[in-house]
């Protein structure tokens, strides 16, 4: 019988003395029952009443005591299985890792009558202690602990525990008194079949080290879920990491919105053509491109009809350029494109075929437009940073003029084309 059970057994057994009694003095005296089982008659003693009752309800709760204490000396042997799904449930349930791993110590510590659980991460030059609770915020001065400074204000518990990082042992035991009362430290190391080292430790803190003993097939295949559980999510937790890595960096290079490679990706194709005419003398061109006006018109117009005009000017320029040839933003408002294997002269004839597309082409809005084009060639004294400077200075120039202006910049001459 559970608790419920005693103290309905024991309040049944206790009405049934007061009625009895009740029924016993009315029939003596000649008094009514209702009198007498509410104490209303002048010679009902109150006091003995009350008290009989009182031993009579406690006497019945004895043996839920007794039991009790029975329990606590004899621990019924565990059912492996079961408690191995009840732990397995939790501890690959959806919700999070931390708080999956947290309730299955909390369970263990349950179903192994332990003082305490503690589990241990191993990092390069530290260990972490994942969960918290009283017995480590007594022992522990810091969640954090770092194995290789000698300190002398270490608790046994923490000792313990760095010895088990520095040793990598698979189990220990250590035998201490807390609070005046015997108990035993065992240590499991959390490692993978394919690794060295162990990455964590399970510490189980236990005042029946017998019980932890028969038990120990059990704690050890908990070690093993455990060490899965945290190693997946240390894997996955990496695995977010890189992708996130790369989302930064591939947006970085890419703008989205006008599906245009960015300055950054324009700079690593610069740096890649400039070693290969290093080691196979290839001809390189860049031309860079400003639309004219583009920020008078950003005044003038809503933002989403200069992106609409940004977006159909893009399409335009790789209609009428290579697949071969790289085209992206130099700057917000400027754009490059890198003309691999040809000379200033086809940057010339690629500029001078924009204008003309430009000349027949209306934008949304906008109407016509214009470019200025700054133009120059990559030479054998050249460096990466004096080949853009020149183009940079080139487009200077060009945007000088007043627009639809074509200038070209090499390092030894300079030559002007302007489109009427």
């Amino acid at each position: 019988m559970n608790k419920n059970h005693y103290v309905i057994l024991a309040f049944i057994i206790t009405l049934l003395y007061w009625t009895l009694d009740a029924y016993t003095s009315a029939s003596l005296y000649g008094s009514s029952l209702i009198d007498e089982f509410f104490l209303q008659t002048p010679h009902t003693l109150i006091f003995v009443k009350l008290l009989t009752a009182g031993l009579i309800f406690s006497l019945t709760l004895v043996p839920l005591f007794f039991n009790k204490r029975v329990q606590a000396k004899t621990k019924t042997p565990l059912n492996e299985f079961g408690e191995l799904q009840r732990i397995a449930d939790i501890l690959f349930s959806s919700l999070s890792t931390k708080i999956n791993v947290v309730k299955t110590l909390e369970i263990l510590e349950e179903i192994l009558h332990l003082e305490a659980s503690l589990l241990f991460i191993y990092n390069k030059e530290t260990l972490t202690l994942y969960n918290e609770n009283e017995f480590i915020k007594a022992f522990f001065r810091s969640k954090e602990i770092l194995p290789f400074r000698a300190t002398s204000t270490r608790s046994d518990v923490e000792e313990f525990a760095v010895n088990c990082y520095l040793e990598k042992r698979a189990t220990s035991e250590l035998s201490m008194k807390i609070d005046k009362k015997q108990v035993m430290l065992f240590a499991f190391a959390l490692q993978e079949n394919r690794s060295e080292k162990p990455f964590g430790n399970l510490m189980l803190v236990s005042p029946d080290p017998t019980f932890i003993e028969q038990n120990r097939a059990l704690i050890e295949k908990l070690t093993q879920m455990l060490t899965f559980a945290l190693s997946l999510a240390a894997k996955k937790e990496l695995l977010q990491t890189l992708n996130s890595q790369y989302s930064s960096d591939t947006s970085s290079h890419f703008d989205k919105v006008l599906n245009i490679i960015n300055f950054s990706k324009v700079q690593e194709h610069i740096d890649h053509e400039y070693k290969r005419h290093k080691r196979y003398h290839t001809a390189l061109t860049l031309v860079l491109i400003d639309i004219t006006m583009l920020k008078n018109l950003t005044k003038i117009f809503p933002a989403e009809v200069v992106m609409a005009l940004k977006k159909d000017f893009i399409q335009l320029v790789k209609k009428n350029t290579r697949e071969v040839d790289i085209f992206g933003k130099w700057t917000n408002d400027q754009f490059a494109l890198l003309l691999p294997d040809v000379d200033f002269r086809a940057g010339q004839r690629v500029a001078q075929k924009l204008q003309a597309a430009l000349d027949e082409t209306k934008f949304a809005r906008v109407g016509k437009i214009s470019c200025s084009y700054g133009i120059t060639s990559l030479s054998p004294k050249d460096t990466v940073g004096s080949f853009k400077a020149r183009a940079e200075s080139a487009l200077v120039s060009a945007s000088a003029k007043e627009g639809n202006a074509i200038e070209v910049k090499l390092q030894t001459t300079e030559l002007n084309h302007n489109a009427f």
